[in-house]
C-alpha cells in the first residue's frame, strides 16, 4: 500500500489530463515490473523527468503534440517571463551605470552614450509591447471574471499586492536615506547602507517575480480567441526583438567601458587598474543573456505555428 501510494504521489509529476487517461494502467504496470522490489531512486527520476517531458509536450514548450493555439499562448507566456527577467538584468545595469559618463574620454564617450542610449529605447520599447499585449487579453480577463475565475488567482495577486507594499515603503526609504548620504558613501562606502541596498534589491526581485507568477496564472486560465492570441504572439515577437537589441547594446556598451574605462565597471577609484570582468557586470550580463534566451526560444515556439501545415490545425 505505501509504494502504491508513493507511485501515486510520483504520479503528480504528469500533467491532470495525462493521469485521468493513463494513471491507474501505468501504475499497474509498474507494480507488475516491481513485484516485491522497493522503488529506487533511479526509477523514482525517471518517473519524474518523464512527466515534465509530458508537461513539457503538453504546453506547447518542446515538441508538436499540442494544438497551435496553445503552442502560441506558451510561448508568448515564455517571451513575458523573460522580460521579468530582462528588467533585472536592466535594473541591475542601470544602477552600476550612474554618471558613466563623466569617467569617459570625450572621444570616446559618444559611442558608449549611444550604446547605453539604444539599451534604454529598446527596454521601452518591450515595454510598450508588453502593455499592448495587457491590452489585447483585457476583454479576456473580463470574461474570465464573469466566470468566476478570478477565485483561481486572487491569492496570487494579494501576495503581489503586499509585495508591492513592502516596496513602495523600501523605496521611500531609501530615497530619504540615500539623499543623506555622498557618491562615495552610496557606491559601497557605507556598508550599512549597502547591506541594506541588497535587501531592498531582493524585495524588487520578489515583487517583479510575484506579479510574473500572477499574471502567468491569469493568461494561463483566460479563454482567448485566435485573434487575440495572433495579435498577443506579435507583442511577443517584439518582444523578443527588444530583448535582443538590448543584449547586443549592453555588450557594446560593456566593449567600451572595458577598453577606456575598466576600473568604473570593478567599482575601484578613477584611474586605478580594474577588471572588466568583475562579479556585478558579469551577472548582469548572464541575467540579460538568459533572458534573452528564453524569449528567443519562446518566440521559436511562436513561430513555428505560423508553418503552413500548422496554420489550420487544432
Amino acid at each position: 500500500m505505501k509504494r502504491r501510494d508513493d507511485l501515486r504521489r510520483l504520479l503528480r509529476w504528469y500533467p491532470a489530463s495525462w493521469r485521468a487517461r493513463y494513471g491507474d494502467e501505468f501504475l499497474a504496470l509498474v507494480e507488475d515490473r516491481l513485484h516485491e522490489t522497493p522503488l529506487t531512486l533511479r526509477l523514482r527520476s525517471s518517473i519524474a523527468v518523464a512527466g515534465v517531458r509530458e508537461r513539457c509536450y503538453g504546453s506547447g514548450l518542446i515538441g508538436a503534440r499540442s494544438a497551435p493555439l496553445t503552442q502560441r499562448r506558451t510561448g508568448s507566456l515564455m517571451v513575458l517571463v523573460a522580460w521579468s527577467i530582462m528588467i533585472i538584468g536592466g535594473a541591475s545595469l542601470a544602477k552600476m551605470a550612474e554618471h558613466f559618463a563623466a569617467v569617459l574620454p570625450t572621444s570616446s564617450r559618444s559611442t558608449a552614450t549611444l550604446a547605453y542610449g539604444a539599451v534604454g529605447v529598446a527596454g521601452i520599447v518591450g515595454t510598450a509591447f508588453v502593455l499592448l499585449g495587457a491590452i489585447v487579453a483585457l476583454p479576456g480577463f473580463l470574461r474570465l471574471l464573469r466566470s468566476d475565475g478570478w477565485s483561481q488567482v486572487r491569492q496570487k495577486f494579494s501576495k503581489s499586492l503586499i509585495s508591492s507594499a513592502v516596496l513602495i515603503v523600501a523605496v521611500i526609504g531609501m530615497a530619504a536615506w540615500a539623499h543623506q548620504l555622498n557618491v562615495s558613501q552610496r557606491n559601497g562606502g557605507d556598508g550599512l547602507y549597502s547591506a541594506a541596498f541588497m535587501v531592498f534589491a531582493a524585495v524588487v526581485v520578489i515583487t517583479i517575480g510575484l506579479w510574473t507568477v500572477a499574471t502567468v496564472a491569469v493568461a494561463s486560465r483566460i479563454d482567448f480567441t485566435p485573434r487575440e492570441l495572433l495579435f498577443e504572439s506579435y507583442c511577443a515577437l517584439g518582444v523578443c526583438l527588444s530583448s535582443v537589441v538590448v543584449v547586443a547594446a549592453t555588450t557594446a556598451w560593456w566593449i567600451q567601458m572595458s577598453q577606456h574605462a575598466p576600473w568604473f565597471l570593478d567599482g575601484t577609484l578613477t584611474g586605478v587598474s580594474g577588471s572588466p570582468w568583475s562579479a556585478r557586470v558579469v551577472v548582469t550580463a548572464l541575467v540579460m543573456a538568459v533572458a534573452t534566451a528564453v524569449a528567443l526560444w519562446g518566440a521559436l515556439r511562436v513561430a513555428m505555428t505560423y508553418r503552413p501545415d500548422r496554420v489550420h490545425a487544432r
